[in-house]
């Protein structure tokens, strides 16, 4: 079975960051705020088990900001979007899912 290296690029800390925040503040519940993060980041993880056998997106959007071989995965109401790269998984935004056209 092939190993991926997961790397997460800056602006995705940012986003789980932004997160965090967003739901610590408004709904005053910093623990679920920080289960909700675990979560997106145990998606994450799993990502190493089959990384290439999610299908590569073809929504124009998404394409055109994050490449040709851009793949999506959820977790709950967000997107997890990545591009594979040899042996390596590039986490590239974490973002709310209904926001992708």
């Amino acid at each position: 079975m092939k190993k991926y290296h997961i790397k997460i690029l800056k602006r995705s800390l940012q986003d789980i960051d932004e997160l965090i925040e967003f739901i610590s503040e408004t709904y005053k519940a910093p623990l679920t705020a920080r289960k909700y993060a675990e979560g997106i980041l145990s998606t994450i993880q799993s990502l190493n088990k089959y990384a290439e056998s999610i299908p590569v997106s073809t929504r124009k959007t998404i394409v055109e900001k994050y490449g040709n071989n851009v793949r999506r995965i959820n977790y709950k109401k967000h997107a997890i979007i990545y591009n594979v790269q040899g042996n390596t998984i590039v986490i590239q935004r974490i973002i709310v899912g209904s926001l992708i056209k």
